[in-house]
């Protein structure tokens, strides 16, 4: 049997060849050490995050996180806030360095966070779960990928995960600390910490697969952990091995909400997923939820606070409907078009997917559910086989800079399937909505 050191050993020598295997975009690249201490019963955060190559001058915190002192390449700097109209996600204020940014920024915070973020987000005594949403440490405008270590330390009996690589775990004075490192380079720092969590782990075929939850009955997560395996392989199988290979982490969280996705970590509502045990195609309906989220594996490809974010929501989407349409049959896979059609009818802008904005509306029944309409219809057109060329070459292409733009999507498609099909998608995608009309 292994110890605990000889396994978490075994990660960090996985997450190292990991990172050689893949290699590094960009040696500039920003890169984080973050530490943060979190008392849950009192919803209090101190974090002190280390920027290496910082992109600018300018970063962003939640507002009730107070700043102790900035440092730049060991100097103390003066700092102001200020509105922006940047943060489409967090609930915070740009913070401006009076200086420039230099080699490497150091911020040193505290306070409370006693509401929830985007209806996802929180400090609380039952459920720690902080993403970018909550501005919970310094972020910098735009997309950018960067590498973390990050040190969290909760109550001892509070079971912890990131999208990270464990790489240390030790109970200290009541106190449970552990050290993540990124698996590739992310956008996101994710943490998720409970004292309520189970978690059900199995090794198959060179992968791991871990799920958390709390109230699930265990054969329903044993059931869900079976189709998300089936899923992943199928996945593999339709557009090659995901960038991050080796490990499949879901975490069913215990509040209502969205689901997100942070490779290697898929999160979905726990709260969703119970309240559909008992109704028809109820199961269908999680799964799908999940699958979705998985199909982010691969479909993260393009800028998510552009109008392009239609290509990863609406691949990631048309994937989930594949794995349903395989899983869940039929009646459920033509039932779920039925609602993406009712759903596209009643638009109430004129936006067009590839032009749809973040805070538009109907962000989500146009770069999710008119977009899996038209790969339904593309897939009659064209073949499924020749389609799935047209995606795995968008992944082989851009899945490590994530750059992908609807004129790259469309250059591809004319390569792959000529001249009549990049017509076809680009009507579609440019294709004005006019409410009321048909």
């Amino acid at each position: 049997m292994k110890t605990n050191q000889q396994v978490l050993l075994s990660a960090f020598l996985s997450v190292t060849l990991l990172i050689l295997a893949y290699g590094k975009e960009n040696s500039q690249s920003p890169s984080y050490i973050l530490k943060v201490r979190i008392d849950p019963s009192s919803h209090r955060i101190e974090g002190r995050a280390v920027i290496k190559h910082p992109p600018s001058r300018c970063f962003y915190l939640n507002n009730n996180l107070e700043i102790s002192r900035v440092i730049v390449d060991g100097h103390p700097v003066s700092f102001h806030r200020q509105t922006s109209e940047y943060l489409p996600y967090t609930v915070g204020a740009a913070v401006v360095i009076d200086a420039d940014s230099g080699g490497e920024l150091l911020v040193e915070y505290a306070g409370t966070l006693t509401g929830v973020a985007k209806f996802v987000n929180m400090i609380n005594p039952d459920l720690v779960e902080l993403a970018l949403y909550a501005g919970w440490y310094p972020m910098f405008q735009g997309n950018k990928l960067f590498d973390f270590q990050m040190d969290a330390d909760l109550p001892s009996g509070f079971l912890t995960t990131s999208n990270g690589v464990l790489t240390h775990q030790q109970d200290v004075k009541g106190r449970n600390l552990t050290r993540w490192v990124s698996f590739t380079p992310s956008f996101d720092i994710v943490l998720f910490a409970s004292a309520h969590f189970q978690k059900v782990e199995e090794d198959q075929n060179d992968m791991k697969v871990e799920i958390f939850f709390d109230k699930m009955p265990r054969e329903y997560i044993d059931a869900e952990k079976d189709l998300l395996i089936k899923g992943f392989n199928q996945l593999s199988n339709f557009y090659g091995p995901p960038r991050a290979k080796g490990i499949l982490r879901f975490v069913y969280s215990p509040r209502s909400g969205s689901g997100y996705s942070r490779i290697p970590l898929s999160v979905v509502s726990e709260k969703y997923a119970m309240s559909q045990r008992h109704k028809e195609f109820g199961q269908a309906r999680s799964f799908h939820g999940a699958a979705h989220e998985m199909g982010h594996f691969w479909w993260s490809i393009a800028d998510a606070n552009t109008p392009d974010d239609w290509i990863n929501e609406g691949l990631a989407e048309f994937s989930a409907y594949r794995l349903s349409e395989q899983y869940s049959g039929k009646d459920f896979a033509d039932l779920l078009v039925k609602e993406y059609q009712e759903h596209a009818a009643q638009s109430k802008t004129e936006a067009a997917i590839a032009e749809t904005q973040t805070t538009s509306d109907d962000r989500y029944v146009n770069r999710y559910e008119k977009t899996t309409l038209l790969f339904v219809e593309a897939r009659r057109r064209f073949g499924q086989e020749r389609l799935d060329g047209v995606f795995k070459a968008l992944y082989s292409r851009f899945a490590v800079m994530r750059n992908a733009t609807t004129g790259l999507f469309l250059e591809e498609v004319e390569k792959q399937l000529g001249p009549e099909a990049k017509a076809f998608f680009s009507e579609a995608l440019y294709r004005k909505n006019l409410p009321g009309k048909k």
